[in-house]
């Protein structure tokens, strides 16, 4: 036997072992297949008898392979042309499929699933077949993205001009794969609030000859959503955007790329009431006033998509984002929700089928949620979509009666929002750590039927919609409070190498961790509907406001110095990614951090004023030129009116007036007499297997409790024998006359119907007292929660001598999520930020 002696030991050595061992890691290892090489140049089989999304894969695929090697294979479906290597595209019960490999049957749970092969075809010019064997024609379509992904071509190729490392030969090392199902069925986004970026930039920039969202921005949207594992889409729905089924283009291109349509809340049977009801002809969109205008509106488009691969949202609120008109009590809202749904089915059992065996969700948004509970006679089969509250914290999940409903549940979630108190359109600053909690609470209460992310633009929202994605397909992998950290690293490892990726993905992350205190779109201290002017903020000007600006200028810092080591093919990638979030961001947060010093200074320090002046007009225009960057410089131009830094035009975005005059700004807040977060108790007791566990990168202290799984009922708020408790030893210097106990935690809100949101609380031997966190509604303890990320309750302590004390607390409800606590004298605030002490 001749061997290479340009062998190195170690391949040499792995030789040998391959020769005598025979093990399986070596067969696989020995499946090279070759896609472009001096030798081989792959062509791609479809199946001619397959679905359309067959084709566009298989096209995808062959652009991806040129994108990364300059080579555009061949794609056909007639074999008989093919010789040397090719890719086999198909579902695996197909004949196409067959014939190259004994495939079994599609099994029921094998749901969007795939099988790569690599086959060596007898009696036959094809040498190698690399199989793509699909379970459904998603599964085929997330097998061939697979691919792509493989040899380099991101997700974001287009949506975020990620640019693929360029290889003059390609070869793929493939063992056989059999992909598991996801665990959520349905997985999408909602394209809400376009009107400053998508609808625009559509219209004028990408689809001019439609003037609007149409077949060609929607093709490049399900692109996406496919190579993101993604398979539902809400579509956008604003005054700004005619409805989906106004350009026929539309469904069949959702047809084609095999995506299920939905539509949002306040869009019942697949309607979009915003564009397509109108009052002059059709009279109120009352249900008590004009049953049959109603019902026919629906039943028309009902028989219009009854071929449609679609997700029916049921009942009925207002025309827009509003509560159902004609309802004079929740009871009357509930006595016609009821007749509303029956006759919904009725029309799909009319025109579509068996409404059991539709699919149908509820969702339970706003002022459903207490129709709902009120008392629904909601059939077993539908779906009940759980909301959150806009800001990220899901209101209310299923209990252990409503677990056991046939439709199971899902949950409709935000990474961006307009309206009350305030929106959150520009910049996307939901924390991943937070998504992770509240969507495993979701998954470990049912929530498994779908799971819908309102995206806004879409753009700049692209980590988290990525996350969230990843997130529903596999939640199990997500079981460690920091398993965020390692999927943001490899996120931009993928995109920009793995020797940029870990630090990208730290800047990335003091960039959540900064959104947390506060949004940049929150910096204003103002609120909305209606809207009102700017305020000073809350940040303390000898040790907050420096901390802060220092924060931020040292993330511009290490943006421009990591911009110079970029490649010049990621420059636009890098600035839509990572720079100009970043950099946005920090200039928001300056600008209102210099107004608190300029109003400070205005009467002792005049000439520092006027330079803090300069300061906010400097950090003003710095927000300006980024964006006109980002709609007219990067990309060619690509992405022109795409971004907008002032959307719906709030005081926020706005230069804001240097002098307050009737407001005072914080200088200094009193030091806390102790300020401890939580993670540091003394001792636990009673807790279940796991618990208290830590939760990464949530609360002030960035280690936030969670005390019990979500699952668990709530523990008695009386007798406190058999509770889970923490204990908190410390020790007092000095007594305090009168002290009060703070205690902080992450703003959620109970986790079913029948909880709430308590602790227990006992200080050294006085009788247990207990804290609730709860709010109701759109409270205004519940906005100002919202605006901070996070929620305070408070004890009064009385007198407390100097010498040694104990806290104990009390699990009471499982879903609290406790972060630190301070002891103060009684009046005095406590700072807006934490400090362990």
């Amino acid at each position: 036997m001749k061997i290479n002696m340009k062998l190195n030991f170690l391949s040499y050595l792995a030789f040998f072992l391959c020769i005598f061992q025979f093990t399986a890691a070596c067969s696989q290892a020995a499946n090279h297949f070759e896609l472009v090489t001096e030798r081989q140049k792959v062509s791609i089989i479809y199946d001619k008898d397959g679905v359309a999304l067959d084709s566009i894969a298989a096209h995808l695929l062959a652009k991806d392979i040129e994108r990364v090697s300059g080579y555009l294979p061949q794609v056909t479906t007639a074999i008989n042309s093919v010789s040397g290597n090719a890719i086999v595209i198909g579902s695996q019960a197909s004949d196409l499929i067959q014939s190259f490999s004994e495939a079994t049957t599609p099994k029921q749970e094998a749901w969007e699933s795939y099988t790569l092969k690599l086959v060596k075809p007898k009696s036959s010019p094809i040498k190698n077949a690399l199989v793509i064997a699909g379970a459904d024609a998603r599964g085929t379509a997330y097998g061939v993205f697979d691919i792509s992904e493989k040899i380099g071509v991101s997700p974001w190729y287009w949506w975020a001009d990620v640019v693929p490392e360029k290889q003059e030969e390609l070869t793929l090392e493939v063992s056989s794969f059999q992909s598991k199902s996801p665990q959520v069925k349905y997985r999408g986004i909602f394209l809400n609030d376009e009107d400053w970026g998508l609808q625009p930039w559509a219209e004028h920039t990408f689809e001019p000859e439609t003037g609007d969202i149409g077949p060609k921005t929607y093709a490049k949207i399900f692109e996406l959503l496919l190579r993101l594992k993604a398979n539902a889409i809400w579509p956008a729905m604003h005054p700004s955007t005619k409805a989906f089924f106004h350009y026929p283009g539309n469904l069949k291109i959702a047809e084609n790329y095999e995506i299920v349509l939905g539509s949002s809340h306040a869009e019942p049977m697949l309607r979009n009431n915003v564009d397509e009801w109108d009052h002059d002809t059709m009279g109120d969109f009352n249900y008590f006033s004009n049953k049959e205008k109603v019902l026919k509106y629906w039943e028309d488009r009902v028989e219009e998509a009854q071929n449609a691969n679609g997700i029916y949202t049921v009942g009925m609120r207002g025309v827009h984002d509003s509560g159902m008109a004609g309802a004079k009590s929740t009871e009357d809202a509930a006595n016609i929700l009821n007749q509303i749904i029956q006759d919904q089915r009725k029309l799909l059992q009319k025109h579509v089928g068996n409404p059991e065996e539709i699919p149908q969700v509820f969702t339970v948004y706003k002022e459903v949620l207490d129709v709902y509970e009120y008392g629904l006679e909601l059939p077993e089969d539908i779906t009940l979509m759980w909301t959150d509250d806009n800001y990220g914290y899901i209101r209310r999940l299923s209990n252990a009666e409503e677990r056991k409903r046939s439709g199971g549940s899902g949950v409709y979630y935000h990474a961006s929002y307009w309206g009350r108190p305030h929106d959150y359109l520009w910049l996307s600053t939901t924390h991943p750590a937070l998504i992770r909690e509240e969507m495993l609470k979701a998954y470990d209460t049912g929530a498994d039927k779908i799971w819908i992310l309102n995206v806004g633009d879409l753009k700049p929202a692209e980590y988290n919609m990525q996350f969230f994605m990843d997130l529903a397909f596999d939640p199990e992998s997500f079981r460690k409070p920091d398993s965020y950290k390692q999927h943001m690293t490899d996120f931009y490892e993928g995109i920009f190498g793995s020797d940029l990726g870990a630090e990208i993905s730290s800047l990335r992350e003091t960039y959540y961790d900064l959104a947390w205190l506060r949004k940049p779109e929150f910096m204003g201290w103002s609120q909305t509907e209606p809207t009102r002017p700017t305020h000073l903020t809350a940040f303390s000007l000898e040790e907050e406001n420096p901390q802060r600006r220092a924060a931020y200028q040292h993330l511009e810092q290490e943006v421009a110095t990591l911009s110079n080591t970029i490649e010049d093919a990621q420059q636009d990638a890098w600035f839509q990614l990572v720079a100009y979030p970043i950099l946005g961001a920090s200039a928001m947060n300056q600008k209102y951090l210099y107004r608190d010093l300029a109003s400070f200074n205005t009467k002792q320090n005049p000439e520092l004023t006027q330079n803090y002046q300069d300061s906010i007009a400097l950090k003003q225009q710095q927000i300006q030129e980024l964006t006109k960057k980002y709609n007219t410089q990067i990309a060619g131009g690509k992405w022109n009116r795409m971004m907008h830094s002032a959307p719906r035009g709030l005081p926020v975005y706005k230069v804001p007036d240097a002098v307050l005059a009737d407001e005072e700004a914080v200088q200094k807040y009193p030091k806390p007499v102790i300020s401890r977060k939580l993670a540091n108790f003394s001792n636990a007791e009673n807790f279940e297997e796991g618990f208290p566990q830590e939760l990464t990168g949530l609360g002030y202290s960035k280690t936030a409790l969670q005390l019990a799984p979500a699952t668990h009922n709530a523990y008695s708020a009386t007798a406190f024998t058999e509770n889970p408790v923490l204990h908190f030893d410390m020790e007092l210097e000095q007594t305090i006359a009168e002290a009060t106990l703070t205690l902080t935690a992450v703003p959620n809100h109970p986790i079913t119907g029948e909880q709430k949101l308590r602790l227990g609380v006992q200080w050294d031997d006085l009788p247990v007292e207990i804290l609730n966190f709860e709010t109701h509604g759109r409270s205004e303890t519940w906005k100002i929660n919202v605006l901070r990320n996070q929620a305070r309750a408070s004890l009064n302590l009385k007198e407390l001598n100097a010498g040694k004390h104990q806290l104990k607390l009390f699990v009471i409800d499982p879903g609290v999520l406790p972060d630190y606590f301070t002891i103060t004298q009684a009046n005095q605030k406590i700072p807006y930020t934490f400090s362990n002490q």
